[in-house]
């Protein structure tokens, strides 16, 4: 009876610990191309979005108390049988226990890094 209540004590304490979160969208507002592949940083956020979609929610856990996270945005942009790699110039910012809706336009500042 003893290690039962040791074990629930246990699961107890290791179930309450507070981890921060951060929840992120995106969405695809590129007229006449689909976007494939697209990472916010290492966090992979849709396979493929054609104009006007928008992904599923991405759940970001830290363990580490490392918000609030900064990363650029990388795609495929896809059309027909063309395909080119880009990134966003600016970094989009998710703060813990906040939404991050990031809207891809075709007004979105983008850079090919093969070409630099």
């Amino acid at each position: 009876m003893k290690y039962i209540l040791y074990f629930l004590f246990l699961l107890l304490a290791f179930s309450c610990q507070q981890y921060d979160e951060g929840k992120v969208y995106i969405q695809n507002k590129v007229h006449n191309v689909k976007l494939e592949s697209i990472n916010w940083g290492d966090y992979p956020l849709a396979y493929s979005l054609i104009p006007g979609e928008t992904s599923g929610v991405y759940n970001i856990v830290d363990k580490e108390g490392t918000f609030p996270k900064s990363y650029v945005v990388s795609f495929y942009m896809v059309r027909g049988d063309k395909r080119v790699y880009l990134k966003t110039e600016q970094a989009y910012q998710l703060n813990a226990d906040e939404d991050l809706t990031i809207v891809i336009t075709d007004s979105t500042v983008v850079v090919n890094p093969l070409l630099y």
